[in-house]
């Protein structure tokens, strides 16, 4: 069975109030709700300040989505985390942050990362992007 991760996009889309987000809402909702899925602490921090700083959701209600999706496994960034996410900004050409995530996905043992800011498709060390508005490599 394959192991997935999911980026901070994903998780704001799955409860964004807004109209305009409907199409991708219900993919999110999919991945967030119904996978087995495995996420960061910096996708949590991301998810809350992107819900609050676009208000798209009260502070409070932001906090008890977080708890909600800590219930997943988390996996914690550290030291070592960070510098091979260095290497690997650099080896692939891509924002520290997103190298951050795909170190994540890979230290969670994911085979899937789930986002729309890196290439469809592409692999990144052992873990292969899916941009499931594109296509679900799980479904």
């Amino acid at each position: 069975m394959s192991v997935a991760f999911f980026d901070a996009n994903i998780a704001v889309y799955a409860v964004d109030p807004r109209d305009a987000s409907a199409p991708k809402k219900q993919v999110a909702r999919e991945i967030v709700i119904e996978r087995d899925c495995i996420l960061s602490t910096q996708v949590l921090m991301e998810t809350y300040n992107v819900l609050t700083k676009k208000k798209l959701m009260a502070p409070d209600a932001a906090h008890h989505y977080i708890r909600r999706l800590s219930m997943y496994d988390v996996v914690s960034i550290e030291r070592d985390d960070v510098l091979r996410a260095l290497e690997a900004k650099t080896l692939h050409g891509i924002n520290h942050w997103d190298s951050l995530i795909v170190e994540a996905a890979q230290k969670g043992g994911a085979d899937i990362l789930y986002t729309e800011d890196l290439n469809h498709g592409q692999m990144y060390g052992s873990v292969r992007v899916c941009n499931p508005f594109i296509e679900d490599f799980l479904e």
